[in-house]
């Protein structure tokens, strides 16, 4: 799974974002003339557009976090990025309940920056889009998009994280890039023994533990240097929760 946000910038003369942005089901560039009565509400069931998911982007600066509770793979060697694993059903978030994320775990940034994401324009520019399609949009909202003509205190607060989590996706892309260099990327598949028979439940690719170790003292310096050695180390102990995961999957899908 990857994160789609083709968004052409170059046709701003209308509302709709051209393209597509994963998980965002209306993209629209937020602007003064067509959302200056709208805002936020939080919904009832806030994460019931994830409910369908089996995996989420992530970037490397939530792996200490994320890797405390679900498994950590990359979506391939050539342009991958990390993800987390929340089933190894196909499209089953087996962390959300009746819209709502399971107490205490951790929820991705992917998904609480929805129903907000940026792009990078040229130069220091940035487009804010909006997911019209969010049941959280609404007309007269205690906390409105636009405040006197100007992008209100709270929707600002929300564009700031936004633009926070693209910088860290060039931190995320910098980082797979010295994993590939170093060739520490490999396929890797769990499985368990299910009536007697082998079971295979994911194939993914992840550091290879064993390459990792082979490292020489240079190479782990640059690594530590560069803050590289947290996020390697997350991912590699993530790995612990496949058995976890696996064991909710109901009996009957097994």
């Amino acid at each position: 799974m990857t994160e789609a946000s083709k968004l052409d910038k170059s046709k701003n003369t209308t509302n709709s974002a051209e393209g597509s942005m994963y998980l965002y089901d209306q993209p629209e560039y937020l602007s003064r003339e067509a959302h200056e009565t709208l805002g936020w509400s939080m919904p009832e069931a806030p994460y019931a557009f994830a409910k369908g998911v089996s995996s989420i982007p992530l970037v490397v600066t939530e792996i200490p976090a994320a890797q405390k509770y679900y498994p950590i793979v990359f979506s391939g060697k050539e342009n991958g990025q990390p993800l987390a694993i929340l089933s190894t059903v196909s499209g089953d978030n087996v962390f959300v309940c009746d819209g709502i994320w399971e107490k205490d775990y951790y929820i991705p940034a992917y998904l609480r920056r929805h129903p907000f994401a940026t792009v990078q324009g040229e130069g220091n520019k940035v487009a804010v889009v909006i997911d019209r399609g969010s049941e959280g949009i609404v007309e007269n909202s205690d906390l409105p998009f636009f405040e006197d003509g100007n992008i209100s205190k709270d929707t600002q607060s929300m564009i700031d994280f936004s633009v926070q989590y693209e910088h860290d996706r060039l931190t995320t892309q910098n980082f797979m890039k010295t994993m590939l260099s170093l060739d520490l990327l490999s396929e890797q598949h769990v499985g368990q023994s299910v009536d007697g028979k082998d079971r295979t439940f994911a194939n993914f690719i992840s550091i290879n533990g064993e390459k990792f170790n082979a490292l020489s003292s240079e190479h782990l310096a640059s690594l530590h240097e560069q803050g590289y050695l947290a996020f390697i180390f997350g991912q590699l102990f993530s790995q612990e929760h496949w058995g976890k995961l696996i064991s909710r999957i109901p009996p009957s899908a097994r």
